[in-house]
């Protein structure tokens, strides 16, 4: 009889243990040299597979200025293959043309339109008449109020005058580099409604400086700009309201800016249809002109999470499309305020570095963002 304490149990065992010792060694070893796959992370950036400009319908713009222009290659790569309209985001303004009384320095913007020309781009003039972009000569200045309004229209007409000289040819037709201009920036806000223009211009200010951007150039698209008209219907009234009373006077306007400084969330859709909608029952081009979406308001966020990013990419898909949407004749296009995160002005206005509002990283690389404003376009 064969017990546990025979020569055959006592090999038996002995086989069993090296071949259970084998096999937990092999799994083992298998288990270092051959890991796991790691779980996927999706990325928030993507390589396109076509710029936006030769899929729009419409021109797309960025801002720029005369130094970037003239030292960042790099930015100005990626502006010649995405874009085809650019503004001036403070170069054009008055506190950096308006030197003294007939006394105006243009170089910069000759800068940004000598390069628009060379490059086929569009310019949009931004801006004439701003309360936030007033030099200090001018503020200070303690002649009359007619001697100030003598100032006032002489700038506008000789600035207006200077930049409608330099013409392109398109499609066999010469026409002014500068597109258009914003005449009046933000004057339904409160600051502006108690500061030096309404002040020393009187309270029909807005439609003066319409009137004498026309005499100076009778081409030219004159645009009036201001943020939440795509969240605020009773600022969108006051624009509309403005509207019919210079057409009831024969005060020039061809087209309104809506800045579209907006959110990942808000407005929502649904109101920006609505206030474009009122837009739409006026005679005016529609322009998205400082298009950026903050994402990161609660400052929950050290860094872009895809899920954010995501949701941005959506939000952009959302906004184009809601713009191609407009009759073609009424659109004027779109315009980014700024190429990569670290450049926009709402980090110093809000105070946050961790902010990410637009379409391109610190690192120029294209954000899924990018991938929503593109699919909006198709």
């Amino acid at each position: 009889m064969l017990t546990k304490h025979t020569p055959f149990f006592q090999s038996v065992i002995l086989c069993t243990l090296i071949l259970f010792l084998a096999s937990c060694s092999s799994d083992k070893d298998a288990e270092i040299t051959e890991p796991p796959a790691p779980p996927f992370v999706p990325e928030v950036t993507y390589e396109p597979t076509a710029s936006l400009k030769s899929v729009a319908a419409y021109p797309i713009g960025m801002i720029v200025s005369a130094k970037k222009l003239a030292n960042d290659t790099t930015f100005k790569a990626y502006l010649n293959t995405d874009f085809n309209s650019i503004t001036a985001e403070n170069d054009m303004k008055m506190a950096n043309i308006f030197k003294g009384a007939g006394n105006y320095d243009f170089s910069d913007g000759d800068v940004i339109v000598a390069y628009a020309k060379a490059n086929g781009f569009r310019v949009f003039g931004h801006a004439l008449i701003w309360h936030n972009s007033v030099p200090g000569w001018l503020r200070n200045f303690a002649g009359s109020d007619t001697e100030f309004e003598a100032l006032i229209e002489a700038y506008i007409k000789a600035t207006v005058t200077h930049f409608a000289q330099e013409k392109s040819t398109i499609n066999g037709q010469e026409v002014s580099v500068v597109a258009g201009w914003d005449v009046v920036n933000e004057a339904f806000t409160e600051a502006a409604k108690n500061d030096l223009f309404r002040q020393r211009l009187g309270s029909d200010y807005v439609a003066k400086c319409f009137q004498w951007a026309r005499e100076a150039d009778a081409d030219v698209k004159l645009f009036y700009n201001d943020y939440n008209l795509e969240s605020q219907q009773s600022k969108m009234l006051e624009v509309t309201t403005m509207i019919d009373d210079f057409t009831s006077r024969n005060i020039p306007i061809d087209g309104v800016g809506l800045q579209m400084h907006i959110d990942y969330m808000n407005p929502s859709r649904q109101q920006i249809q609505s206030n474009v909608d009122l837009l739409l029952q006026k005679n005016v081009l529609i322009h998205f002109s400082e298009l950026d979406m903050t994402v990161n308001k609660s400052r929950t966020l050290k860094s872009l999470s895809y899920q954010r990013a995501l949701a941005q990419e959506e939000r952009y898909r959302q906004v184009v499309e809601l713009f191609n949407n407009i009759p073609p004749e009424k659109r004027f296009g779109i315009t980014l305020w700024g190429m990569r995160d670290t450049d926009s002005w709402l980090l110093n206005f809000h105070d946050n570095p961790n902010e990410y509002p637009l379409l391109f990283d610190a690192s120029y690389n294209y954000k899924i963002a990018h991938r929503g404003f593109f699919e909006g376009l198709q």
